[in-house]
């Protein structure tokens, strides 16, 4: 496969993509003088700093995005907000819109009819956004030559600077988990973006057997489904998930890799029914404890720490606190197999 820009617009040349035949390069005899200087001059040189759409680096121009999660965990409302907030400058979920500019997002999972409502909800909160483009793709996938040419199609007509698939499963054509479809499938994005001159966002979902809302907890960027080398290829990967025991509309965001800017830290989102965004959501004990539990199991004293001096809990009251999450089956309390005087606290990921 290859993109260009032809006389009427982007042209794609497809052999391969999603297919077992592999990926076919276009023949190239152009050369590239390759240029090499010393470490030196390399400190020495200006170089202009990474510009930044969102946040101290978050999301750039042109990057590479991944939002994923399990299912309830609000992964299209979250990215249909970012739409908004892109094509109107508005801040998204607390961090810093940088510039207005135009996005295409691409839905291809639920019906139009759920899509439609969505957009009306959102839409009396945020006003008109001439710079949100929409497409309704369901039943579609980049298959064939055709389908590549007329995602170029779509993008070119959008004028889009950053364009949102949703989700990366129904789009990719065979398994998320056949390494040679998957990477195909991103080159081709890459050469779609390259010539496109635009940002690209994934929403996927999260492995099997790691569960959200009544199930068990995430535990990092190696739970996106499918290819390990989806890591790799997006500058910024997000995870949005609802553990077991948090209210049920409560959702956590962590960023879990941003390769141009620091990552901030997780911070928790309360979903609004009534006008269908997500909003920042002040933490309460519960979601502490979560955050302190969430990589594995820690010592009674550690969790009780954390709600006396994060939580602003009396050391009775933690106790007590502690106490009532385990009689509600929240936590479990246990001897530590190698030191019989430490009590260890995990969250139980599952019923």
């Amino acid at each position: 496969m290859f993109v260009q820009g032809g006389a009427n617009g982007i042209v794609v040349s497809y052999t391969g993509i999603g297919t077992t035949s592999g990926y076919a390069q276009r023949a190239d005899t152009t050369s590239t003088m390759i240029e090499v200087e010393q470490i030196d001059d390399l400190i020495n040189r200006k170089i202009d700093e990474i510009p930044s759409l969102v946040g101290d680096g978050l999301i750039v121009p042109k990057g590479r995005l991944v939002i994923y999660g399990a299912p309830g965990s609000f992964k299209s409302f979250a990215v249909m907000q970012l739409c908004y907030s892109l094509a109107l400058g508005d801040d998204w979920l607390g961090y810093e819109v940088h510039n207005k500019i135009k996005v295409l997002y691409m839905q291809a999972e639920i019906v139009e009819r759920r899509l439609q409502d969505r957009a009306a909800k959102m839409h009396t909160f945020y006003g008109e956004a001439e710079n949100f483009s929409t497409s309704y793709t369901r039943d579609f996938s980049l298959r064939n030559e055709q389908s590549w040419q007329d995602l170029a199609d779509a993008v070119e007509r959008s004028e889009a600077d950053f364009i949102f698939l949703d989700p990366l499963s129904q789009l990719l054509p065979g398994s998320e988990v056949d390494d040679k479809a998957m990477r195909n499938f991103l080159q081709g994005l890459d050469l779609l973006s390259t010539h496109a001159d635009c940002g690209i966002g994934l929403v996927h979902h999260a492995r099997k057997g790691v569960y959200s809302g009544d199930g068990v907890l995430y535990k990092g960027a190696e739970n996106l489904r499918g290819w390990s080398g989806l890591n790799g290829w997006t500058d910024t990967v997000i995870r949005l998930n609802n553990p077991r025991g948090i209210e049920k509309n409560t959702i956590e965001i962590s960023w879990e890799k941003v390769r141009h800017g620091p990552e901030p830290l997780e911070k928790w989102l309360r979903f609004d029914s009534d006008s269908g965004i997500l909003v920042e959501s002040e933490s309460d004990p519960k979601q502490l404890v979560y955050k302190v539990l969430r990589d594995g199991p820690r010592t009674r004293k550690e969790v009780d720490t954390a709600l006396i001096m994060q939580g602003g809990k009396a050391a009775r009251s933690a106790g007590r606190y502690r106490q009532k999450l385990v009689e509600d089956k929240i936590i479990r309390e246990y001897m530590d197999a190698g030191d019989k005087r430490a009590k260890m606290i995990e969250w139980i990921e599952k019923k």
